[in-house]
């Protein structure tokens, strides 16, 4: 039974997290700037970290549903609820984050540029459906980041301190 994440699994992994550390930043940079040609290109550069994302998720998740290696089995249980539990939350998130973005715009009143390279058009003006996806968006960036810090202080918990070759497991 293999105890190492799959190479495609590892690789999208370690390709995820930049895009969704950028499509984080770069929204926060966003919520602070005027409306105007800066926030413009700001948000086209959110909105490609989020396409990115969305189209490596998918992925990631068929791959991992199909090929999970297991846990030690002297992983206490505890500890075997809370991994399943924040990994789903996490998966769930990188579901979100993408999909609520990316219906704010097409449920939006105008098209939106992506850095001049194509535009997403109001395929759906609704101004309900933008408000419930924008609403949706906000928080669910902020439960990323809290997931986030859960995650890489289990990883470390693993690595550091437990030293069971869990953290190994999604190194390249």
């Amino acid at each position: 039974m293999p105890t190492r994440y799959p190479l495609a699994l590892i690789l999208l992994h370690w390709l995820i997290f930049p895009a969704m550390a950028a499509a984080f930043i770069l929204g926060e940079v966003m919520e602070d700037l005027p409306r105007g040609p800066e926030k413009m290109g700001v948000m086209g550069w959110h909105i490609l970290a989020g396409l990115i994302l969305a189209a490596l998720v998918l992925p990631r998740i068929a791959i991992r549903v199909r090929s999970l290696p297991p846990l030690p089995a002297q992983t206490p249980v505890w500890e075997l609820r809370l991994a399943r539990v924040t990994h789903l939350l996490l998966y769930a998130v990188m579901l979100i984050l993408p999909l609520s973005g990316l219906v704010a715009i097409l449920a939006g009143q105008r098209a939106v540029s992506v850095l001049g390279l194509f535009a997403l058009p109001p395929l759906f003006p609704l101004s309900w459906l933008h408000e419930v996806a924008e609403s949706l968006h906000g928080p669910a960036a902020k439960l990323f980041l809290i997931l986030l810090v859960l995650h890489v202080a289990a990883a470390l918990w693993h690595a550091l301190i437990r030293r069971d070759g869990i953290f190994r497991r999604i190194l390249p």
